[in-house]
């Protein structure tokens, strides 16, 4: 690799892991791949990739493009081309594999798809439409951590583990809370590991195919990209039932976890071609020292209270009424007859949190709560469901349950462990 003259970089700083891809810059040949996870320090991590690359091509001219979604303040740091990773993604499969018409790739905390279609003046491919997930990591490398780790499965493990399943459950994908909440239930009941790794993988397909396709028709040839999908090749497995789909309608291509770098690096000879990418990688390596991506060049903006004295001031003049709701409130009071008071139970059970309210019949809110689900919902609602309970108690009053709603990501879960009146999206 010494004797390169030029080399074509990509970096792809995902939210778990940090890729490198080098190719000759004259004839786009695989020189070196690199697949590491960064542990939350991105920065560092491309320091010590940039450190690499002066090892590894040490006489070598080398142009450099940034690209993932932890990329965009170090390409800025370096003064490096940043380029959005589905267009890096789309890069790629367009030189490399002209036949694809879809491409799935999951990564550690994101899921996409694009779709293509060949140009009907030039025959090139094109990109038709693409999807990525939201917020949540439900589908993605990190749910695959989150159920190895409720299995007591290295992960190195998981992808053998689910080889050997034969059953499938059905298993929530879309948030890794509600998937363990499927899960315990299936464990105590003796369900084995491997089956419920197998049917993690399936919950992955399904949530993938049903979240971002979004009806769009998913039309083979199908390229499966991304580190789960490489370390994981039971999961290409189970996309390929879901979808029905024979052995020549699968692209598994060479290094698919390195994709989007190497997307970055080819556009380096094409929609980067005249842009300034030149580094010497030792010294900005040296340029990355202490710089976290959370810095910037800017001065810092004025605070909004110069003084501690302010701040009360602000405090007092926008302070909050006291709080209106529980057993001694005037609505509860006004409602309450005979000691009894009738309220409607609604239950909003969201991913990461879990909250009640307690409204009366003409619709005024009595009491509510709010918490985190710990991992547990059904365990967080049940005990604060009887501290409702316990409170009104103390203070002389029953309540009347009239009718139960639950809505949110763990809507039909609360339905039918509550056996509610309602449940809605």
């Amino acid at each position: 690799m010494g004797n390169v003259s030029a080399v074509d970089v990509g970096i792809d700083v995902g939210s778990t892991t940090t890729k490198i891809c080098a190719l000759d810059a004259k004839s786009n040949n695989l020189l070196h791949t690199s697949y590491e996870r960064h542990g939350a320090r991105q920065a560092e991590s491309v320091r010590a990739a940039l450190n690499s690359l002066a090892r590894l091509f040490p006489r070598a001219s080398i142009r450099l493009a940034l690209t993932g979604s932890g990329a965009a303040p170090i390409a800025d740091k370096l003064g490096v081309p940043f380029v959005q990773e589905v267009v890096a993604n789309a890069c790629a499969v367009q030189a490399l594999y002209p036949r694809t018409r879809c491409a799935i790739e999951l990564g550690g905390q994101d899921a996409k798809m694009i779709f293509f279609r060949a140009n009907e003046t030039t025959g090139a491919l094109d990109v038709a439409d693409m999807r990525m997930n939201g917020s949540c990591a439900g589908g993605t490398g990190a749910f695959i951590d989150e159920i190895a780790s409720v299995l007591n499965l290295p992960i190195e493990q998981f992808d053998a583990a689910a080889c050997r399943g034969r059953t499938v459950y059905d298993i929530s994908g879309r948030c890794g809370v509600y998937a363990k909440t499927d899960i315990q239930p299936l464990l105590n009941q003796g369900a084995s590991r491997d089956d419920l790794a197998l049917s993690a993988f399936h919950a992955i397909a399904k949530q993938t195919l049903g979240g971002l396709a979004q009806g769009i028709d998913v039309r083979p040839p199908i390229i499966f990209e991304g580190g789960p999908l490489t370390f994981n090749p039971t999961l290409i497995s189970v996309f390929k039932e879901r979808l029905n789909l024979a052995d020549d309608q699968v692209i598994v291509p060479d290094h698919p976890e390195t994709m989007v770098a190497r997307g970055a690096a080819l556009s380096l000879s094409s929609m980067f071609a005249d842009a300034p990418a030149t580094i010497d990688p030792a010294a900005a390596a040296q340029t990355l020292v202490g710089f976290t991506s959370a810095d910037d060049d800017h001065a810092p903006g004025k605070p909004f209270f110069e003084t501690a004295a302010e701040r009360k001031a602000f405090a007092r003049r926008n302070q909050l009424p006291e709080e209106p709701h529980g057993p001694e409130s005037a609505a509860a009071k006004a409602h309450m007859r005979n000691g009894r008071l009738r309220v409607w139970l609604g239950i909003d059970s969201g991913s990461t949190t879990t909250k009640l309210a307690l409204v009366a019949d003409d619709g005024q809110l009595i009491d509510s709560f709010y918490a985190n689900n710990e991992g547990d919902p059904l365990e967080v609602a049940r005990r604060a469901l009887v501290r409702l309970r316990d409170r009104y108690a103390a203070a002389g009053i029953t309540l009347d349950i009239a009718g139960v709603g639950t809505t949110g990501y763990g809507e039909l879960l609360f339905n039918r462990a509550l056996h509610a009146d309602y449940h809605t999206v």
